[in-house]
């Protein structure tokens, strides 16, 4: 028995050809996707593993907040009330806490008749308790508070459309508009925030007022505008929110849209290579898995 030379072959062998042929691309395909779960289950908990440790080493407070919608009651044993009034024809609200006064100017008239005070306040103004629960869980917090181990604190917070000053170039004078109430829900880089909190002795602390942080896209446009130009470059002005403060937290409560992230203090920048290879992972295993199970191409 002579052995079969390549050229001529069998038609055994030609149909064993033929089936190796036919499975080695798909086989090819399924090796592929196995890797690529692999890979992306790697990377994605190298990922997690790395914004746990970027959390865990950033030393910052933790702030829960309730939202407190009553005009009157006691707390530190003093007394305090709230309501509305009119003073030389403009809106205020008058708060009374212990012995201390203070007027808010309503810096967004309500449009509707609303049944309370705090539902037609709510565009600009919120009452809360705050409390640090650091290593804590809400019920360990809520917990400490009615044993008295943790005192929560009683802050007002309030936003004013327009009372922050530009603080960008303006680029289109062309399309410069009025300080309607539109413009003013959207330009929120104008929003000024002021704070007020009742402390324990019966006082009044007026914070600051502060405006939401400059987002990372615009503050990283100026710094490279300014290196093409070799002018010094721009940092960080004064008066923004700071990510991770109470005021921040406060300030949302009474932002219809909130602040576009900063590049400063995200915990992705520390995933480094494993948010790009778990991404590509996951689009190389979505291919094969498509290509490996799609019907076989009809060549007769």
């Amino acid at each position: 028995m002579q052995p079969i030379s390549p050229q001529q072959k069998t038609p055994a062998t030609n149909h064993m050809s033929q089936q190796i042929k036919k499975k080695s691309p798909r086989t090819l395909l399924w090796i592929i996707a196995g890797l690529s779960i692999i890979t992306g289950v790697f990377s994605s908990y190298s990922l997690a593993q790395r914004i746990h440790n970027f959390n865990e080493d950033r030393d910052a407070p933790l702030y829960s907040f309730i939202d407190i919608q009553l005009e009157s009651f006691d707390m530190y044993g003093h007394a305090f009330s709230i309501s509305e009034t009119t003073i030389d024809d403009a809106p205020y609200l008058k708060i009374l806490w212990a012995d201390q006064e203070l007027l808010l100017p309503v810096a967004i008239p309500p449009r509707h008749e609303l049944p309370t005070l705090f539902d037609r306040q709510v565009d600009w103004m919120s009452m809360m308790l705050m409390a640090d629960r650091s290593g804590m869980s809400l019920k360990e917090l809520e917990a400490k508070v009615i044993s008295g181990e943790v005192t929560p604190r009683l802050v007002i917070a309030t936003r004013t459309p327009f009372g922050s000053e530009p603080t960008k170039e303006k680029h289109f004078d062309s399309i410069e508009h009025e300080e309607d109430w539109a413009w003013g829900e959207s330009r929120r880089d104008l929003w000024r925030f002021n704070f007020y909190e009742m402390n324990q002795d019966g006082s009044i602390t007026t914070h600051d007022p502060l405006r939401f942080p400059e987002s990372g896209k615009s503050l990283q446009r100026r710094q490279n505008n300014a290196k093409l130009k070799g002018e010094p470059i721009p940092e960080r002005q004064e008066g923004e929110i700071v990510e991770y403060t109470w005021q921040y937290g406060a300030a949302l409560k009474v932002s219809p849209r909130a602040p576009a992230i900063t590049f400063e203090n995200q915990a992705l920048r520390a995933a480094g290579w494993t948010l790009p290879t778990a991404a590509a992972s996951i689009l190389i295993l979505i291919a094969s898995v498509f290509f490996a199970i799609a019907p076989a191409r009809v060549t007769e």
